[in-house]
């Protein structure tokens, strides 16, 4: 279920590309983290778009980091947990599980999460 609000949808993208940069340059550098997102596009995927192409993003960076792309999903991960105020469930969901989860709520049903209180929902 996509959320419908576009307030929403925009602040988890500018969330999940602070994210996604702050990873990729924490992993392997500023300038690595630029060929990665040159390869990104080379592949029809801009860095402006990760947000609504998730599972495509997924599939390039296994392609470009391979086993190191995991490593890159589950800081990725721990960090839209901790942004969002949410409480990791059990097992192992990958980034882009969570990331879809996080993407398909509402701000209105999480807007306490930007406020004086803490949520902690399963994702």
């Amino acid at each position: 279920m996509k959320s419908e609000n576009p307030y929403w949808q925009e602040k988890f993208g500018v969330c999940l590309l602070e994210i996604v940069d702050e990873a990729l340059t924490s992993f392997f550098g500023k300038d690595s983290a630029e060929l990665i997102y040159i390869y990104l596009e080379e592949n029809g995927l801009k860095k402006r778009d990760i947000p609504d192409k998730i599972k495509a993003f997924s599939k390039c960076l296994t392609e470009v980091l391979g086993e190191q792309a995991i490593l890159v999903g589950n800081y990725i991960t721990k960090k839209l947990y901790s942004k969002f105020n949410l409480e990791p469930r059990r097992g192992n969901p990958s980034f882009v599980e969570v990331a879809i989860a996080i993407k398909s709520l509402d701000n209105g049903f999480l807007r306490s999460a930007y406020g004086a209180s803490t949520v902690k929902l399963k994702v």
